[in-house]
């Protein structure tokens, strides 16, 4: 399936706005926001700025948004938990956001704390260990 622009933006755009809502940014993190922007064609310059730029651009809006597809909807949801999980825990403002760009996607709240466990426990069969749940889409 081909993404289209504006779903890959906003894919990335989201993860982004997850990754600051600790005001932390660590190493794995950095690395899984390079990972990601390759797989969605972004130019890595980009990629590097928006990321070096991330905690203090007061431009990147955090509000939700739609995605044209339920499945690339619920394979963002599988991702932002992962990545919102490196650092062990997802932090209340990271949870906050997650919630509302489920429910702006109808994903039900029981589907998104059931996703958060089996992330937790490893158990996210969506993807393997080293890949992100939207490379299904893009095959």
């Amino acid at each position: 399936m081909k993404m289209s622009f504006l779903d890959r933006s906003h894919y990335y755009r989201g993860l982004l706005v997850l990754a600051r809502k600790d005001q932390l940014l660590d190493s794995r993190e950095r690395e899984l926001l390079m990972r990601l922007g390759r797989l969605l064609d972004f130019d890595p310059r980009f990629c590097e700025a928006a990321i070096d730029d991330l905690l203090k651009n007061p431009h990147l809006s955090e509000k939700p948004f739609r995605f044209s597809d339920r499945g690339i909807a619920e394979c963002f949801v599988h991702d932002a938990i992962r990545l919102a999980l490196v650092d062990g825990q997802i932090g209340p403002g990271e949870l906050t956001w997650l919630k509302a760009v489920a429910r702006a996607n109808g994903i039900e709240k029981g589907s998104l704390e059931a996703t958060i466990e089996a992330v937790r426990e490893g158990k996210g069969t969506v993807w393997p260990a080293g890949e992100f749940a939207i490379e299904s889409h893009l095959k």
